[in-house]
């Protein structure tokens, strides 16, 4: 998978999330998690923009990342009896020691696996960690043609504060895409202020990029089987219009 989140990039995770995608698809991992009758893991749990939400409402979820940074910043949001239930673990090398109803990686974890054999490891690796019957759900990005081709300038995706009287700003911006492996160049810069001044921190890491054949075609190349693809996380179908892809799997039998 891609490397660990920088420090920074932790620190500020949950300020610029709360804006930039926080309402976009809670209330739907957070229903099939309680609905999942059974133990739940998320993949890619980071700070815990969902897992404590989950914890609160008594879900027995456990959660892999692969940023120590990230873990410890979830860690810090857990009961002292809950922090034992997030790891830092790579999902592409991952090997269940239990088995669960339902796992999920939310918020396109998958953009962060570049290569097919490492896509298809961690396909068959949440296969064998499901019950039968069991489900995989996840989300990633419909690319915009426009953007593939010219890039994106850099762009304010925030402004606010990160602590009560201290400005944070985030700017986003990609290079046009390497279409011979499907990855877009992006790069995040932070400016944030503290007692003695501002500080800045960039950060560039590569998105793989998908299109609705190329993922039915590597479920099927797994062992798991595709239930449904909708286009955004009301259950809308998959249009010209989507902007996400919502996918449902499941592992056969049950």
């Amino acid at each position: 998978m891609s490397e660990p989140y920088p420090d920074f990039v932790a620190r500020f995770y949950d300020p610029v999330y709360a804006q930039v995608r926080d309402g976009v698809d809670n209330a739907w991992y957070l229903e099939r998690m309680a609905a999942a009758g059974g133990p739940v893991l998320e993949i890619g749990v980071g700070t815990g923009r969902l897992f404590a939400e989950a914890r609160r409402r008594g879900i027995d979820v456990r959660g892999i990342d692969v940023s120590p940074a990230m873990i410890e910043r979830c860690r810090a949001k857990l009961e002292p009896a809950d922090r034992d239930r997030v790891s830092v673990a790579d999902a592409v090398h991952w090997r269940a020691d239990r088995r669960f109803s339902l796992v999920c990686a939310p918020f396109r974890v998958l953009s962060h696996v570049h290569e097919t054999a490492d896509q298809l490891s961690l396909l068959d690796a949440v296969h064998d960690g499901l019950e039968p019957g069991g489900a995989f759900v996840f989300d990633l990005y419909v690319p915009s043609l426009e953007l593939l081709l010219k890039g994106m300038p850099e762009t304010t995706d925030f402004d606010g504060e990160h602590a009560p009287g201290r400005r944070l700003r985030r700017t986003v911006s990609s290079a046009p895409a390497d279409l011979s492996r499907q990855t877009n160049r992006v790069r995040m810069s932070f400016l944030w202020e503290e007692d003695d001044g501002e500080h800045r921190g960039d950060w560039e890491f590569e998105m793989r990029f998908f299109f609705r054949f190329e993922i039915e075609h590597l479920v099927g190349r797994s062992k798991l089987g595709l239930e449904t693809m909708r286009g955004d996380f009301a259950g809308g179908r998959l249009t010209a219009a989507s902007r996400e892809y919502v996918v449902v799997c499941r592992r056969p039998g049950g």
